[in-house]
């Protein structure tokens, strides 16, 4: 249904006017609308239509009755409180007016135009005009309050957009139907000026003048008073100006040639973003000496200053007014920002606001009309002029290798070809323009020195953002002035994030740890920073995580900044939530990918869980979070072991064996492994030194170098005790099966198994027992082999169905069943990379192509076993790969003889 108040009371039902012929049916339904969805007393309805002669409540009722049964059944019901009448969203026409006077309010001058336009269409006349007497009198002079405010804000907004034309007649009406109301009036003059209408104008300030004096005694208000003033002043514009206030091109100006072409596209607003130095301004002036020609009546230019010190709207404005020949322009923000789009409304003008602090100090200074074109830049990203003035974004970020090497090179006078050094240089640099030529800059003025000497310079993090100085070009204060106008809690996350040092960027949880704050928050935290350009949003890793990262240079400021806001035990304690959270969710990973039937190789650094709820998200996938991660752990590795905080640098090396083993990343698992190694001698950690032994063992093993392996293990075995006792046997046991001696690696076998037993870890029970088939099988003991292998578990976790199928397939192998081994080693290859498990898919490939060989189907075989080669290098099985490669020769030579 749709109820009308805004105008004669109206009702319809599907198009169809419903009529109510009765004066009291038509006085209650007004009244229930004005109550619309809560109960209505029955002596209010009763007052409102019989006024001093309340009927008898059975008349009252018989009056309710009919008007339900023209309204529908289920409209009006009884309640408690009185009469209700059910008015779902968007019936009632004073409703849905007041939901677009709320949803404009806060927005942009186009959108509130666009919403308020439409929220005063609904009117047909004065709310509820056909009601007799006054039974809704406070009702209709608030919806009327309502519509007046709307129309002054409407034409507010329109006013901004230089539509004066199309506000004129609403406006004298208006102010026609409330003369004494002066702010109407004052908009109708501000909309006659802009129109051309001087006269008009004044005429109306001198009609309102008459008005308020004969009817109030009173005259007019403080700002009529003043629009009447610089009207009365206010000089014609000389269309002759023509200003040219572009600052010189930036000199040895290098690619951009993406960003050029997009800035040559049509919209009338491009907002250019980025870091500090990362040469905003210099693409802006670069484009706009390019595009001058096309825009004949001039350009116009104001650095804003930024956040730093930023200028004022109306003093900009004063300054393009002098500029286009107007010399007492008016004194309001307001008035200016007309005026100045009066002034270039029919021109073709380029206007440059460089270093903008944000939308609202841009907004005033819009010309209104896609004659002209504004260029802005700052460090924000203008989400604002973006959404609410259709600004074309164009994101800032270093330069590539290339282009970053050329412009060293150019701003040295140097040929980039001639020394190697230079693209170490750029590189040093980050590619930040800034820095580009604050370095091609010393180089220019330092003839002896090569870019080898300065990249050598550079190469000293700690001294890095010292060279990177020139007269009065700075890199460090640069960065300054964006982190000193961040808010507290933004200032303090990027102090934190100085002291991680993540090559791999950093996630939200990460962020949650650093801040003692919910991930969410965490997350909002971030987008603030990368709002303000510090940090840089790299989008969703596979895990599903939105991760960011600092640009080098901006790295290294905000280590600066940690290291002079924290002392030693805040860093450590800051960084030590960050350690205790990956544990913690590490061994989650670790839970879910064994089916929580895993209990964990670890230390004992304490663990910091996270909420449960963004635990879930970021698990869903285990092994894509710690394979996202990786580098994290790299990184807090290193940070824990320079802080010597023993415990935790070694737990996290233990925390990604699991990764590190299943996807070949060989070289991850010996630089933590040692890394935390030394940090434990230092630190005389026995227990977290003979984990790393083993763990550096297991490694040695993986990698055939069992020479290496055996006394690492047999080192560390008598001070071992639990899970990591169990670790090393098996590895030891391992060593003695590989290198001959199957019999005696029983014995070590044999006691791990009776460890695990002891335990209750039934996932590391399958896998020993595994293992220890792999004995039976090299002594020749199949069937005893098999029979170990059928006691497995079945516990549905793919470690554990992946080793038993390699286990049986081997053995059929062994066995000269070859037809069994290519059906099983190919079983294997689909589940360890259902798995994401890239080393024993490239174990299956060697398995398959051995397998086909045994079945004489050669051709095949040498190409599977080829890329069995190629995936055991992937993953650091450099022996396994040549072993292959072996085979494949032995193969050849077979073929050859046969």
């Amino acid at each position: 249904m749709d109820f009308g108040v805004l105008g004669r009371l109206s009702v319809s039902r599907d198009g169809e006017a419903i009529e109510l012929t009765s004066a009291k049916q038509r006085t209650l339904l007004a009244v229930l609308l004005a109550g619309a969805n809560r109960p209505v007393p029955p002596d209010r309805l009763a007052d409102a239509a019989w006024g001093e002669a309340p009927p008898s409540p059975a008349t009252l009722r018989w009056h309710v009755h009919h008007l339900r049964q023209a309204l529908g059944g289920d409209r009006v019901t009884r309640e408690p409180g009185g009469y209700l009448l059910i008015v779902r969203d968007g019936e009632l026409d004073a409703a849905r007016f007041e939901e677009l006077c709320a949803r404009a309010a806060g927005s942009g001058p186009a959108e509130v135009a666009r919403l308020l336009s439409e929220a005063m269409g609904l009117w047909r006349g004065p709310a509820y005009a056909d009601l007799p007497g006054d039974a809704l009198t406070e009702e209709v002079a608030r919806l009327e309050e309502l519509r007046l405010l709307a129309a002054e804000q409407r034409a507010e907004a329109m006013l901004a957009l230089d539509r004066a034309d199309e506000l004129t007649a609403d406006l004298a009406a208006l102010v026609a139907a409330h003369p004494l109301r002066e702010r109407l009036r004052e908009l109708l003059m501000r909309a006659l000026r802009l129109a051309g209408r001087r006269a008009d104008a004044l005429r109306v300030h001198q009609e309102g003048r008459d008005v308020l004096v004969a009817e109030l005694g009173i005259e007019p208000g403080r700002r009529l008073r003043e629009l009447h003033e610089e009207i009365l002043r206010e000089e014609d514009p000389v269309p002759a100006v023509r200003p040219a206030q572009l600052p010189p091109d930036v000199y040895a100006f290098t690619g951009r040639a993406a960003e050029l072409d997009a800035m040559d596209g049509d919209a009338p607003l491009v907002v250019i973003s980025g870091a500090g130095g990362v040469g905003k301004t210099g693409l802006a002036v670069h484009w706009a000496h390019r595009a001058a020609h096309r825009y004949p009546d001039g350009q116009l230019y104001v650095d804003l200053r930024g956040q730093a010190d930023p200028l004022d709207p109306a003093d900009v404005l004063e300054r393009f007014s002098h500029a286009l020949g107007v010399t007492r322009p008016p004194s309001g923000l307001d008035e200016r920002s007309a005026l100045f789009r009066s002034l270039v409304r029919d021109r073709r003008m380029l206007i440059l606001l460089d270093n903008a602090s944000g939308a609202a100090q841009v907004r005033p200074l819009l010309p209104g009309t896609a004659r002209c074109r504004v260029v802005v830049t700052g460090r924000r990203r203008f989400d604002g002029l973006v959404a609410g003035e259709g600004a074309k974004p164009v994101q800032l970020d270093v330069l590539p290798q290339g282009e970053a090497a050329a412009l060293v090179a150019r701003i040295a006078s140097r040929e980039p070809s001639a020394e190697r050094p230079l693209s170490r240089v750029a590189e040093l640099c980050d590619g930040l323009p800034l820095a580009l030529r604050i370095a091609g800059a010393r180089l220019a003025t330092r003839p002896g020195w090569t870019a080898e000497d300065l990249a050598g310079r550079l190469e000293e993090e700690r001294r890095r953002l010292d060279e990177l100085r020139a007269g009065d070009l700075d890199v460090r204060a640069g960065f300054e002035l964006g982190y000193r106008h961040l808010p507290a809690p933004e200032r303090t996350l990027f102090e934190r994030l100085g002291l991680l040092d993540l090559p791999g960027g950093f996630a939200p949880w990460i962020v949650a740890a650093l801040m003692d704050v919910q991930v969410e928050q965490a997350g909002d935290l971030l987008e603030r920073l990368a709002d303000a350009q510090l940090v840089q949003p790299l989008g969703a890793d596979p895990s599903g995580q939105e991760r960011y990262r600092f640009h080098d240079l901006i790295r290294l400021f905000a280590r600066e900044r940690a290291t002079a806001a924290m002392d030693a035990p805040a860093r450590a304690a800051v960084l030590g939530r960050a350690f205790e959270t990956f544990l913690a969710l590490a061994d989650e990973a670790y839970s879910r990918d064994y089916l929580d039937g895993f209990i964990p190789f670890h230390g004992d650094a304490p663990r910091r869980r996270a909420e449960p709820e963004a635990v879930a998200r970021m698990l869903g996938d285990p092994l894509a979070w710690l394979e996202a991660e990786r580098r994290t752990l790299t990184g807090l590795v290193a940070r824990a072991a320079e802080l010597g905080m023993t415990t935790h640098c070694w737990d996290l090396a233990l925390s990604g064996v699991r990764l590190y083993e299943i996807s070949g990343y060989l070289d991850d698992w010996r630089a933590t492994t040692l890394l935390a190694l030394r940090a434990c001698r230092t630190k005389s950690d026995r227990r977290g030194e003979n984990a790393m032994l083993v763990s550096l063992g297991a490694l040695e093993t993986i990698e055939r170098r069992y020479d290496q392996a055996r006394p690492l293990l047999t080192e560390a075995l008598p001070g071992l005790s639990g899970h990591t006792r169990i670790l090393a046997l098996v590895n030891l046991a391992s060593v003695e099966r590989r290198t001959g001696r199957a019999a005696e690696s029983l014995a070590l076998y044999d006691e791990a198994l009776a460890l695990v037993r002891e335990s209750g870890d039934a996932p590391a029970l399958a896998l020993t027992l595994c293992f220890l088939s792999g004995a039976y099988e090299d002594l020749g003991r199949y069937e005893a082999a098999e029979d170990l292998l059928a006691g497995v578990p079945a516990l549905g976790i793919g470690r554990v169905e992946i080793e038993v199928a390699i286990r049986l397939a081997k053995i059929a192998l062994r066995r000269g069943d070859h037809a069994r081994a290519y059906e099983l080693f190919s079983a294997v290859v689909d589940k360890a990379g259902g798995w994401r498990d890239r080393v024993n898919v490239a174990m299956g490939k060697e398995g398959v192509g051995k397998a086909l060989a045994g079945l004489g189907r050669r051709r095949e075989a040498v190409e599977v076993l080829t890329e069995a080669i190629r995936l055991s290098a992937a993953v650091g099985e450099n022996a396994r790969a040549l072993e292959i490669r072996n085979f494949l020769d032995a193969l050849a030579g077979d073929r050859a003889r046969g």
